[in-house]
């Protein structure tokens, strides 16, 4: 079914032959000042379906926005059902080709509110020395978080921890080679604001003319937001904008607490709340212009399609695994059951594979940052990198940069860059928290596929395969193994552990099973070329590689070498080569036997 649409005027490009048997007039249950119609649709592939629309205020008859009814029969993998809406969603908007995903830094989840002029400049220079130098670490973006306006709403004012303003920072950031980025919260303010003091008539408020509350926020704040609808406030948004972008140079906007625009409160245009939020971003997108690139955070999905570059589809992550409240006795409990709202990896993880499909389709997703520091035990963090990789969405790590051990940054090097396309397929099925998960990979050494098995809750995991000969090659552990179909169980795993398969039929030719360098095992080869008693392949992944090892299957060798170094037998036909350290631009290797 399809009614007007705010957004575009476009229309999907098939739609199920539907008939709108009857509206039900008279009949709409109220909510408060609110009225809910309910519309019967019909159709010859589905049984009969109910939809509420909801609409502010009564009587005249009106339009709301589309939706898409899926009539295929249970036969259809949910997985497929899901993509075939978005990717139905996407042409219904003319969606273009998204831009390429962030990868960076981000002071928040490290610094918090807590940053200066001093720590930002300092946080570069150690960023700098950890491999951007170098070239091992292929960064583009340099991210500042909140913490640096004066009060929430007043951000064209510094605050005195940056006594010179933003622009000596963001000059540093381009210096360097990086996209200097900014957080803000356009849409919100606090009634401490100087804004709100001078402009109290544009505050958000109900029908009884009180301020609608926003909700309650680190660090400890009450939001109070905007109407978006009043040409005013969209002036003053555009002016916003355009100095942060035009003047203070930044070129990435994470505009955060968007769901402020779309609070229910009487507004200055009688529009849908989804409308005053699209109306916040449209204003943001205009006056930063498309080149910029723009991060959609605590926002309704819906009015980001086509808008924003990049939407947050999770809730905030955290060092800790379930949510943390106050401390205070016997409260516990209640914080660790939020599945939504509260900060926590596990918020992160559910929400990112729940939303993993709308990568490419309808934006970059934003799976929020990664934390890998020591307080987050190795083998969680190498968990939470494999679902960040899947989501082939931005990869921004946010921790300390002058204490985070060798051996945590070797998790996200094993990131960059970025896998493309992301998994195609999620086992929504397999409990609360989708424990295997599946891309499908293409490169030059051919094709493969990249799985991973996730024990959330301990346990064994197992993944059934075709009744052939497989390659599996296990990225964490740099383990190979020979499988022959069936069930491939990963053994009892400790608690929010994964495994991540490379899974390759064997062949009767030379080919590529994995290495140490990238966790899609296998992208990180642009060059692959087998003679009768020889092999070149080029390896590269635009960043400089100190000990790199590659496990190749060789059907034709006996004892192969490289660059006149023997390799390491792993299993019959399979070897491990240790390789000299490759350059940025990547090298060219030849084995021959």
């Amino acid at each position: 079914m399809r009614g007007k649409n705010p957004m575009t005027s476009a229309g999907p490009p098939h739609l199920p032959d539907l008939r709108f048997p009857d509206c039900l007039d008279g009949e709409q249950p109220r909510r408060g000042s609110r009225v809910w119609n309910l519309v019967k649709v019909a159709s010859s592939e589905s049984p009969l379906l109910a939809l509420f629309s909801e609409l502010q205020g009564e009587g005249r008859p009106r339009v709301s926005d589309w939706c898409y009814i899926c009539t295929s029969g249970g036969g259809v993998a949910y997985d497929r059902v899901v993509q075939t809406y978005l990717e139905t969603l996407a042409k219904h908007h003319g969606m273009l080709k998204p831009k390429r995903q962030p990868v960076g830094w981000c002071s928040w989840y490290c610094h918090g509110p807590f940053v200066d002029e001093l720590l930002m400049m300092q946080s570069l220079k150690e960023l700098k020395s950890m491999g951007l130098d170098s070239g091992e670490l292929s960064l583009d973006l340099f991210q500042l978080d909140d913490g640096w306006q004066s009060a929430w709403g007043d951000w064209l004012r510094p605050n005195a921890k940056f006594p010179n303003g933003l622009k000596p920072l963001t000059d540093a950031v381009k210096k360097d080679g990086l996209v200097p980025g900014i957080w803000l919260a356009p849409a919100s303010l606090t009634l401490g604001s100087r804004l709100a003091q001078e402009h109290p008539e544009w505050i958000l408020r109900d029908e009884t003319g009180r301020h609608v509350s926003c909700g309650f926020t680190a660090p400890g704040l009450w939001m109070r937001a905007l109407d978006t609808t009043m040409p005013e406030v969209l002036e003053h948004i555009r002016k916003t904008i355009h100095t942060i972008v035009h003047e203070w140079g930044f070129r990435y906007l994470k505009c955060d607490f968007l769901h402020c625009a779309a609070m229910p409160g009487k507004r200055f245009l009688k529009v849908s709340r989804a409308k005053a939020c699209r109306m916040l971003l449209e204003a943001v997108r205009e006056a930063a212009g498309e080149d910029v690139f723009v991060l959609a955070c605590g926002a309704p999905l819906g009015p980001c399609i086509g808008v924003a570059d990049a939407v947050r589809v999770s809730a905030d992550t955290a060092e800790h695994w379930f949510p943390v409240g106050p401390n205070v006795w016997g409260t516990r409990w209640l914080f660790k059951q939020d599945r939504t709202n509260l900060p926590a990896a596990r918020n992160m993880v559910c929400s990112t594979l729940a939303r993993m499909h709308m990568n490419g389709r309808l934006w970059v997703n934003d799976p929020d940052c990664l934390i890998i520091r020591k307080e987050v035990p190795l083998s969680e963090a190498q968990a939470l990198a494999s679902v960040v990789a899947f989501s082939a969405g931005s990869v921004i790590f946010s921790d300390d940069l002058k204490s985070l051990p060798k051996e945590r940054l070797a998790v996200l090097k094993a990131l960059l860059p970025p896998v493309q396309p992301t998994a195609q397929d999620v086992h929504f099925t397999d409990g609360e928290i989708p424990c295997k998960v599946t891309a499908h990979l293409t490169g030059a050494a051919g094709d493969w596929r990249l799985c991973g098995l996730f024990a959330w809750d301990g346990g064994e995991v197992e993944l059934m395969l075709d009744d052939q000969e497989w390659h599996v090659f296990e990225f964490w552990s740099c383990s190979y193994q020979r499988h022959r179909g069936g069930g491939l169980s990963t053994g009892p795993l400790l608690p929010r552990t994964c495994h991540l398969y490379a899974l390759r039929p064997v062949m009767s030719k030379a080919q590529f099973l994995g290495s140490n360098i990238h966790v899609s095992c296998g992208l990180e080869v642009c060059e692959w070329e087998e003679a009768e008693r020889s092999l070149r392949f080029t390896l590269n992944v635009k960043r400089s590689l100190n000990s790199p090892e590659v496990w190749i299957f060789l059907p034709k060798a006996s004892q192969p070498r490289l660059g006149g170094k023997e390799a390491v037998p792993v299993h019959e036909q399979v070897w491990r080569f240790v390789l000299a350290p490759v350059p940025l631009k990547g090298s060219t290797l030849q084995i021959d036997w």
